[in-house]
């Protein structure tokens, strides 16, 4: 299929996502748009062609209109699924905006869902039948909320009502309101148009390059912006269709991501660094004969620092076993703030770019090459590649304000069409991360402050971690997942590992402490204890000068993360603080650092 001719318009004069769809239907009706996986298996599996989705998102418009919803924000908290995808669109051709959301399942998931519909009260929830009887409860929990929204329940039938003469096609900005992953007691919901959601696709498509046989997979959650702007609005503006799955269903079992790449010939992919990681560590040697991943020519990884460790990992189970190129892995860089994509690796380079620098001087936040990889004296830094077209990204020293001199680590600052407008009613947030310039700059572009740490060399960057997590030990900035990496290399029990910094009151100055999830039962885990502790201390302290004053050792799940797979260190160090983090029955306390 020929990319659609969109160059005599732009989003604002009508070439909007929706619009795509709808041309997509008129003109290839009967070609496949997506195809799900209900049981994460491709024994049994739903198609829709474009008219079907078409037809579908009409319906939900034609509801939102006869119910007098044709504007105002809609939250879509449907599960992942076809229906998701045609809510979205409803929503957006109704001239509504969507709020992407998760279903209100489980305690966790409910406080999410509610402090999202406090911070954007909306004039309609759309999600399944099986939430009606706790809409009062819900309206309960909501503190001081002006006016209750509609609740609307689509099932099948739902479908089944075809609007008299149609809905008019209406594209209204803002088009959506994305809320991060990590968005709970204090959610921001980041303000995109119609616009930044057909750049995004656009840079992400110049990046790819035109393919006539493009097949992606997707299991990531729809309500994540890798999710939701880097697959399945991806796919409808570039006209190729798209394999889904729950990612429940991966996380139960990730061969079945690659079980779907490999039976649906699969040619485009994406996950987070964790994904990777899962696939090398947890699918068996018998599973590996039914795999052929030969047909993947680009495989995005982003959505937190890229481990080169995690994917050489990958590469050695799966290149020589399932005919899997290293040289499809695309390294990224992107955030919900620029609707998703800032850069990735050149497509057409072979492999994936590591720079080895010297520890000591990244700890000083300057960048300087060695011929070393010796863990003591070096640290590998993987390549996010070139910059979209039509952006910049200039390194700024976060204090300052001023750009760093070449070859220095500082704050990344990005500007181009994909960047948001900004935060839902945080006019004072929305000027100081939206509106930067350097210092002593008056004009030019404004930029939007990532608060990612970074550097630029050779025209391609490289992103070292997230400035809020940045740990200073005796005036040395430590990486916390370069710590957690050593961690997790100390023993093969480790499976998933949070590094931050506490205020010790013992000694008045920051300290080093370490969560580490063990693989095993509480017996197997109090036989290693004294073992682990030792070899943890001994891996931290040889590889980063700094011995942990505290080390904690829980089960699976102790470490807290976002839905998209982002560790989350400062809400795991809250938990530390306030002995809430799981621990082992059997286990005596661990090691706790006395704070102030």
């Amino acid at each position: 299929m020929e990319p659609l001719d969109l160059s005599s318009s732009n989003p604002s004069s009508g070439a909007s996502l929706v619009h795509i769809l709808d041309q997509r239907a008129r003109e290839t009706p009967d070609r496949l748009a997506f195809r799900f996986l209900p049981d994460g298996t491709s024994e049994h599996v739903i198609d829709w062609t474009y008219r079907d989705l078409a037809d579908r998102a009409e319906a939900v418009a034609a509801r939102l209109h006869d119910s007098g919803l044709d504007s105002g924000r809609v939250v879509l908290a449907l599960d992942p699924g076809l229906d998701y995808v045609a809510g979205l669109f409803g929503i957006l051709r109704a001239g509504c905006t969507a709020v992407p959301s998760f279903p209100p399942f489980g305690r966790r998931a409910v406080a999410r869902f509610l402090s999202i519909v406090e911070d954007c009260a909306p004039r309609a929830v759309l999600t399944h039948e099986r939430f009606s009887g706790q809409v009062d409860r819900f309206h309960e929990q909501l503190s001081g909320f002006p006016e209750r929204p509609q609740w609307i329940f689509p099932e099948e039938e739902f479908y089944l009502i075809r609007p008299k003469g149609g809905v008019p096609l209406r594209a209204v900005d803002p088009a959506l309101l994305q809320y991060s992953s990590g968005s709970t007691g204090d959610p921001k919901g980041i303000v995109l148009t119609h616009d930044n959601l057909v750049s995004n696709c656009r840079v992400l498509e110049g990046h790819m390059g035109f393919e006539e046989d493009r097949i992606g997979c997707s299991w990531l959650p729809p309500y994540h912006d890798m999710g939701l702007m880097g697959t399945i609005m991806l796919a409808v503006h570039g006209g190729w269709p798209l394999v889904m799955m729950s990612p429940v269903h991966f996380v139960q079992d990730p061969y079945r991501w690659l079980k779907a790449i490999s039976d649906h010939k699969v040619t485009i992919t994406v996950g987070p660094n964790f994904a990777f990681d899962l696939c090398a560590t947890a699918i068996g040697d018998d599973e590996l004969a039914a795999l052929d991943l030969s047909t993947l020519r680009q495989v995005f990884c982003g959505s937190e620092p890229v481990s080169g460790a995690t994917l050489e990992r990958f590469r050695a189970r799966f290149e020589p076993a399932c005919g899997f190129d290293v040289a499809s892995v695309i390294p990224c860089y992107g955030l919900a703030e620029a609707t998703l994509f800032v850069s990735g690796k050149p497509e057409r380079s072979s492999g994936i770019r590591t720079e080895w620098l010297s520890k000591e001087a990244l700890e000083r936040g300057e960048v300087r090459r060695t011929g070393s990889q010796d863990a003591d004296k070096a640290v590998g830094v993987v390549s996010c590649g070139v910059i979209a077209d039509g952006h910049d990204v200039i390194v700024v020293d976060p204090e300052s304000g001023r750009p760093v001199s070449p070859g220095g680590v500082g704050e990344l600052w990005v500007t181009g069409p994909n960047v948001a407008t900004g935060y839902l009613n945080r006019p004072e947030l929305t000027k100081s991360t939206f509106g930067a310039r350097p210092q002593g700059r008056t004009d030019g572009p404004e930029y939007l402050r990532t608060g990612d740490l970074g550097f630029l060399l050779d025209g391609e960057l490289f992103v070292t971690g997230r400035l809020k997590d940045l740990i200073v030990i005796s005036g040395r900035n430590l990486h916390p997942q370069d710590i957690e990496t050593s961690v997790l290399q100390s023993h093969e029990a480790l499976r998933r590992s949070a590094a931050f910094s506490v205020r010790s009151t013992a000694h008045d100055e920051e300290e080093v402490v370490v969560v580490a999830e063990y693989r095993g039962t509480g017996r197997e885990f109090a036989a290693e204890m004294s073992g682990l502790r030792e070899l943890v201390t001994a891996a931290v302290t040889t590889d980063h000068g700094v011995r942990p004053a505290g080390i904690h050792f829980g089960p699976p799940g102790t470490v807290l993360m976002t839905t998209s797979g982002k560790i989350r260190r400062r809400a795991t160090r809250d938990a530390y603080l306030s002995g809430t983090l799981k621990t082992f029955p059997t286990a005596p306390v661990a090691d706790q650092v006395v704070v102030a």
